[in-house]
């Protein structure tokens, strides 16, 4: 198998997973996607514990809002220059 046939993780050729990178970029790092994120940031957990004792449902729950966030940071930090 090629460089160029093979498929990344997310089974998108690796060009296309570039663009995508480069597009969370672009958004996240302009004026508008900063004041988004940080508020993203504020209100799914990023500096606040998402376990709730005795609650595992409520703690999977949040974690899962945190995950997006987390998502978006790694798509923003991974793009190529």
């Amino acid at each position: 198998m090629s460089n160029n046939s093979r498929q990344t993780q997310d089974n998108k050729p690796p060009k296309q997973l570039n663009d995508l990178y480069a597009a969370y970029k672009l958004v996240f790092n302009s004026e508008d996607g900063t004041t988004i994120l940080d508020d993203l940031r504020k209100r799914f957990h990023m500096t606040t514990p998402t376990f709730v004792a005795g609650d595992s449902h409520e703690s999977a729950f949040l974690e899962g809002q945190r995950s997006v966030v987390l998502t978006i940071e790694n798509m923003i930090a991974n793009t190529k220059k």
